[in-house]
């Protein structure tokens, strides 16, 4: 019974330590993800975990990041989740996250439903972009400048290099840089870069999935919870027939 129950502690663990999934490969089949000194292969459904280090190689790759964010990776682009936590009570579910970019093009989608909170922040080399629920991409080629171009919403680009006495924010059919050498912001036409994006999920599928997620979470929690009920009980009962044994042999 005792391995038993350290076997299912483990699986409800490993179920927890997922952040997000791929959704979608398109091109060829050579993209992966570095995980602590390991290279795991990316396939479809393929479970990513805090701190992977994404490498799309020469592959589109779609992500779906738990609750509501997808992510499209175009080819030769770098990423890793660097942060990511769910606060989740009654009333309200509270994500706050944080995407190293490295190098390429992302393309992100963040959607929510009223009973979400979703703080959602994409930092490249000394410039963060920090959006509650929109639809932007970020570039970056041959550790140049780095490019902003935002399709819906409003995005918040801040630097420690740049002291502005406002949030710069960025509104929909704009573009925006962070030129790295003058360590400046600047305002640029709306010309995203993303030729081949892969498409996003349907968002009410989206929702869909991580509604049923969470119901399998919350029922991993409940027979987690009946097995320490039951340990607790087989415990106690291992005592008590211990203690009449003894009475016994008196």
């Amino acid at each position: 019974m005792k391995t038993l129950f350290l076997i299912f502690c483990l699986l409800i663990s490993s179920a927890w330590a997922e952040v997000g999934k791929v959704t979608k490969i398109v091109g060829e089949q050579d993209s992966y993800v570095v995980r602590g000194s390991e290279n795991i292969k990316l396939l479809v459904d393929t479970a990513l975990e805090l701190g992977d280090i994404i490498h799309s190689k020469n592959a589109y790759l779609v992500i779906h990041l738990f609750p509501a964010t997808q992510m499209s990776l175009a080819k030769n682009t770098e990423i890793k989740i660097s942060e990511h936590m769910i606060e989740e009570n009654a009333d309200l579910e509270k994500t706050t996250s944080v995407i190293d970019f490295i190098k390429g093009i992302v393309r992100l989608q963040v959607t929510k439903d009223s009973n979400q909170e979703i703080n959602q922040k994409v930092q490249a080399d000394r410039i963060a972009f920090g959006v509650r629920g929109t639809e932007f991409e970020v570039s970056m080629e041959d550790n140049q400048d780095v490019d902003l171009d935002v399709f819906e919403g409003e995005v918040e680009a801040t630097s420690p290099d740049v002291h502005t006495f406002v949030p710069e924010i960025i509104k929909a059919n704009e573009g925006f840089r962070f030129e790295k050498k003058k360590r400046a912001f600047s305002k640029r036409r709306f010309a995203p870069k993303f030729r081949n994006h892969p498409g996003f999920k349907d968002k009410k599928e989206i929702k869909k999935q991580w509604k049923a997620l969470k119901e399998k979470r919350k029922a991993d929690r409940a027979a987690k919870k009946s097995l320490r009920v039951e340990r607790k009980s087989d415990k106690k009962k291992h005592r008590s027939d211990r203690k009449n044994q003894r009475k016994g042999s008196r």
